[in-house]
């Protein structure tokens, strides 16, 4: 072999040897960052990168779900079909404060070994919240039908029809209300990747059913659609609840004999003020639907909804990093673990710059990606409303980085009362700003009140884990 041949051979075996350094580089990064840290921290790392790729996938599907609607139903329908989920939507979170206060309770009768008592408080909170719904779908069904359905959606369609749709979603919505306790528990043994799961399996079969409906049977009703999609989650999450308690849940499965509703006063104690702040979210979160159909109109809500979607997938991509961290930071509260609450702000404080560049990009290119998402049933959203709904996501995020470690220590008090006042304050602002500025305005007060929520919450935030919380701060 000559000089130039051997020359070669060195610098192709060395570019080998430096790709295979690379590699393994690369692996035992990876491992190092999943065997890194305490048990809490571990887990909570399983747990994400569990939840990134099964979220993927539910976003895929969730994405392909909106020109399947607009296809099996004109935009006035969906609209309607929106709304009336976001109204039963509200009901459907008003579960007084149990799920969460439940999430709190296990998580600290877990620390602390007390497996008999965590069973009897889910066992107890299933039978008090079973009863609880119970009387509100019997109230609902007798009021139901002196309600003026047209009026409060908005639609032309039949008022029978409009009343059928709204009991059948009311009735699943608050089955779904019983058996979503299930997510709680999850939570709170530190499996919220299993809840990813659940989520996934639901968008799936709805997904199926609806393509058959409409593309083998021809059927396109708004009461079918509508029925089949709300009927599908409450069914998933009970085949869930029968299977993982007899699994991995067993050692905490309800159980009759471990009911003892004076067990639900403990947990309602810090539940009530969930529940409170539960009503808020509602109207922060889940408002925006009703508003813009009373101020704008129904077709706004799908455009709205179309880049709430979109843009939205900031805020999903957040909730899978931080959702094990609260019942994570009960665990380390209950502890006094304070270094590692710190490490784990900071460590979403970077997570938030990721989102931040991720979502100007997004922002950017959001006309492409709209043609190309909805094809030809492409829906005019302007620049404005797209930067607005991105302004208003990423004061979302910023709240949660705080507010989840905050939920997770149960110090509730001044999130209850400052929360109250933002939500009594952003429905007037909301529907006067969007009679005046249309979708622009309600977006806009959406942005002022998430602004306000984060300036609160990280001062809260960072007074408990530095341990200068005292009076209103530290309740």
């Amino acid at each position: 072999m000559d000089k130039k041949g051997s020359r070669l051979s060195i610098s192709f075996s060395s570019d080998i040897n430096f790709r295979f350094i690379v590699k393994i580089s690369i692996i035992q990064r990876i491992k190092s960052f999943l065997v890194g840290g305490d048990e809490r921290t571990r887990k909570m790392k399983r747990n994400t990168i569990s939840m990134l790729i099964v979220k993927g996938l539910s976003i895929l599907v969730s994405l392909a779900y909106v020109p399947l609607m607009l296809k099996a139903v004109d935009r006035a329908d969906y609209g309607v079909l929106l709304t009336l989920t976001s109204i039963v939507h509200w009901v459907a979170m008003l579960d007084i404060g149990l799920g969460n206060g439940l999430r709190n309770s296990i998580t600290k009768d877990l620390a602390n070994n007390k497996f008999e008592k965590a069973r009897e408080s889910v066992s107890s909170c299933y039978a008090a919240l079973a009863m609880y719904v119970s009387i509100v779908v019997a109230l609902f069904v007798v009021i139901a039908p002196f309600l003026n359905w047209q009026g409060i959606l908005k639609a032309q369609n039949p008022e029978t029809e409009l009343l059928t749709l709204a009991i059948i979603v009311f009735v699943s919505f608050c089955v779904q209300f019983v058996v979503n306790l299930l997510t709680s528990i999850l939570y709170a043994c530190q499996m919220p990747a299993v809840t990813s799961y659940i989520m996934l399996a639901t968008q799936v079969v709805n997904y199926v059913l609806v393509y058959v409906m409409i593309h083998i049977f021809g059927i396109n009703t708004l009461l079918m659609i509508g029925a089949v999609t709300c009927l599908v989650p409450p069914l998933i999450l009970i085949l869930f609840s029968l299977f993982l308690f007899r699994k991995k849940l067993a050692h905490i499965a309800p159980s009759f004999k471990f009911v003892h509703l004076k067990s639900v006063n403990s947990i309602l104690s810090l539940g009530i003020k969930f529940f409170v702040i539960q009503i808020v979210s509602i109207v922060l979160f889940q408002a925006n639907n009703i508003i813009i159909t009373q101020a704008v109109g129904p077709e706004a809500v799908v455009t709205y909804n179309v880049a709430y979607k979109y843009i939205g997938l900031i805020v999903v991509a957040f909730n899978i990093i931080v959702t094990p961290v609260w019942s994570a930071a009960t665990d380390a509260f209950v502890r006094e673990d304070f270094d590692w609450m710190k490490r784990t702000l900071n460590y979403m404080r970077k997570v938030f710059l990721c989102v931040l560049v991720g979502g100007i990009i997004m922002f950017a290119v959001s006309p492409l990606v709209y043609k190309i998402w909805l094809g030809k049933d492409t829906i005019d959203v302007p620049y404005i409303i797209t930067g607005l709904v991105l302004v208003y996501c990423l004061f979302e995020v910023l709240y949660k980085i705080y507010g989840t470690i905050i939920n997770g220590t149960g110090k509730l008090h001044l999130q209850m009362i400052v929360t109250s006042i933002l939500a009594v304050i952003y429905i007037p602002l909301a529907y006067v700003l969007g009679k005046v500025m249309g979708l622009a305005g309600v977006l806009t007060a959406n942005a002022i009140v998430f602004m306000l929520n984060f300036i609160w919450s990280k001062m809260q935030c960072n007074r408990i884990i530095n341990r200068t919380a005292v009076g209103i701060w530290n309740r």
